[in-house]
């Protein structure tokens, strides 16, 4: 039975069989082909909008890119004029206050007695009608025995007692003998010195006008055991020896010291010109006396700071 089947599959379907084989594999490859077309179609059509989308971006970058360049740009110079107007700003502001300051400064110095740091010694004269602003009395306990009413710098005082407080801290003895004279006493004491001595007084007294202690910051200094309040063993005593070492702190120089031109050499007299330039002439080892005027006119400002 299956032999006949298959003998008559053989003979008599075979070329049918084919021929549909055929047929659907032909068709088969039209689908195929077909399919591929489509396919093949939609690739070139994808691929070109693809890179139609690509080109776009591309230059919309490169768009992007300049716009953001030029941002850049901007904002950099916006910057750096922001910095120069800041500079020119910080410039204005340092240049207000440099001239605030010139105009304080001027105000002060207005307000300070011009006189206070010349150097009166047969340089500058003081006319007898010159008076300190404001004077003060002195502590009695700074005064050495016998000795009462004298008078001080207003603004300097402070100074004064403070150095007297510190040396007494330090058990240092320290007396005030002279402070203030006016023109007329100072005329009085040099015609008296000058009966005494002679001529030879004017190698330690001023002439009125000449005096330092016209100015009111001037003061002799003697200490206990001292003949005579006043003399040149002053400057063997623990007193002196701490003034020479401590008195520049409180605005304190000794104004004629060994070797000056003015006077002889008076260990006692000793002269407010304020912490600052009492500091540099203590530093630097200079003389009041010996340094020029136009570098004193400096301190007159800060005398009293």
């Amino acid at each position: 039975m299956r032999n006949y089947i298959h003998k008559h599959l053989t003979s008599e379907k075979l070329p049918i069989i084919l021929a549909i084989s055929g047929l659907i594999i032909a068709l088969f490859i039209v689908v195929i082909g077909i399919g591929s077309f489509f396919l093949v179609k939609d690739y070139i059509l994808v691929k070109g909008e693809i890179a139609s989308s690509t080109s776009v971006l591309n230059q919309r970058l490169n768009t992007l890119e300049a716009v953001l360049a030029t941002t850049t740009l901007t904002s950099q110079e916006l910057a750096q004029r922001l910095a120069d107007q800041q500079n020119k700003s910080q410039e204005f502001e340092d240049t207000i206050d440099d001239i605030a300051g010139t105009v304080n400064t001027l105000e002060k110095l207005s307000k300070t007695d011009q006189e206070l740091l010349q150097k009166y010694s047969k340089v500058y004269f003081l006319s007898d009608n010159y008076v300190p602003l404001r004077l003060k009395n002195i502590d009695k306990n700074f005064l050495a025995p016998n000795y009462e009413n004298l008078q001080f710098h207003a603004s300097a005082v402070k100074y004064l007692e403070d150095m007297f407080d510190d040396a007494e801290t330090d058990d240092v003895s320290l007396q005030i003998v002279s402070a203030y004279r006016s023109f007329g006493t100072q005329s009085v004491i040099k015609s008296n010195y000058l009966t005494t001595y002679g001529a030879g007084a004017n190698k330690f007294v001023a002439d009125q006008g000449y005096s330092e202690h016209q100015l009111g910051t001037t003061l002799d200094l003697t200490t206990e055991g001292v003949p005579g309040g006043l003399a040149i063993n002053f400057d063997q005593t623990p007193a002196f020896t701490w003034l020479k070492d401590n008195a520049y702190k409180y605005g304190f120089v000794l104004s004629y010291s060994k070797g000056n031109v003015y006077y002889q050499y008076e260990p006692w007299h000793w002269r407010f010109v304020g912490i600052k330039l009492a500091t540099r002439l203590h530093r630097d080892g200079l003389n009041f006396s010996d340094m020029d005027q136009r570098d004193i006119d400096k301190y007159l400002v800060n005398i009293f700071d």
